[in-house]
């Protein structure tokens, strides 16, 4: 495993509940929805290998464990003491380490967008993105004690219907405010301003997957990103750890899959809806993606970070 971050010892009394309070929440492997929605508990009883992945927007806190994200050949891990900040749609690898009698315990929160650009419209002034920070739709960094306070309040409620119904919203409120103030969330900032490639690869990304079936061309898009082709196509891979028509494959197969989980679509319906004309194709890329065959991968649960 790899080593703990370096952390503050005045922090460790809240890992330690984070750790404490997941543990109660989280009885059982496997994703589970909290009682808030856009809320979700995570837990590994063994190591996983890497499998492929499609990530919403998402705040990840890890309680215990180790998570690693592969994306475009760079290893990004996070462990307890650290938060995962996914600001776009990103497609990778993902794999757990667990240590013999210590499960991996994990909270996701969905990023919402129109809070996001809420909070940047009162936080005066916005935080700066530093000139020359290189951006992805992924980011870890260290959680500070206001992150980590807002996250044991809302651990803690999570565990209790009333307190859950009445305090939750608002915590999932300051937590999105905590992160926007941090290092994690430059990509949010970034986002929320409109600013440089982040963005527009952003825009690129919610054209994809608006209409997956739509026949999209990389001058098309680079066009209207503003950009010429061989810079969106840099931007787009620096971005996202992927070429934008291989993006689009990936974008096209996952939602293929969750369509095929989620509405019991078949195979042919599903490949049809995300603009495959020829059935036996999709097979063999669904199958290379995700190592199973459509008609088995539909009673497999989906991977997240």
């Amino acid at each position: 495993m790899a080593p703990a971050p370096a952390l503050s010892p005045s922090l460790q009394p809240s890992l330690d509940a984070h750790r404490r309070l997941m543990a109660s929440l989280i009885p059982e492997a496997g994703f589970h929805a909290a009682p808030l929605d856009g809320v979700t508990f995570m837990r590994a009883d063994a190591s996983t290998t890497p499998a492929p992945v499609l990530q919403e927007p998402a705040i990840v806190l890890l309680g215990q464990g180790l998570k690693r994200s592969h994306v475009g050949g760079e290893v990004v891990a996070y462990a307890p003491g650290e938060i995962l900040v996914v600001a776009l749609p990103m497609q990778f690898d993902c794999d757990t380490v667990v240590q013999p009698g210590q499960p991996m315990l994990a909270l996701s929160v969905r990023i919402d967008m129109s809070v996001v650009a809420e909070l940047a419209c009162q936080m005066d002034p916005l935080p700066p993105v530093p000139p020359g920070a290189l951006l992805r739709g992924l980011g870890v960094a260290p959680m500070d004690a206001a992150l980590a306070d807002v996250l044991t309040r809302l651990l803690d409620v999570l565990g209790d219907a009333e307190p859950c119904r009445v305090l939750g919203p608002q915590l999932l409120r300051e937590l999105h405010y905590r992160v926007l103030q941090g290092p994690a969330g430059m990509g949010l900032r970034a986002l929320a301003a409109s600013q440089g490639r982040l963005g527009r690869v952003f825009r690129s990304i919610e054209q994809m997957r608006a209409d997956p079936a739509r026949d999209l061309s990389i001058a098309a898009l680079a066009r209207d990103a503003g950009m010429s082709v061989s810079a969106f196509h840099e931007a787009f891979k620096r971005v996202t750890g992927h070429a934008p028509l291989q993006y689009l494959k990936l974008t096209r197969l996952h939602l293929a899959r969750s369509w095929m989980l989620d509405h019991d679509l078949g195979a042919a319906e599903a490949a049809y809806r995300v603009g495959y004309g020829s059935a036996s194709q999709f097979s063999r890329e669904f199958k290379r993606l995700f190592g199973l065959p459509p008609s088995v991968a539909r009673s497999q649960p989906a991977v997240q970070a």
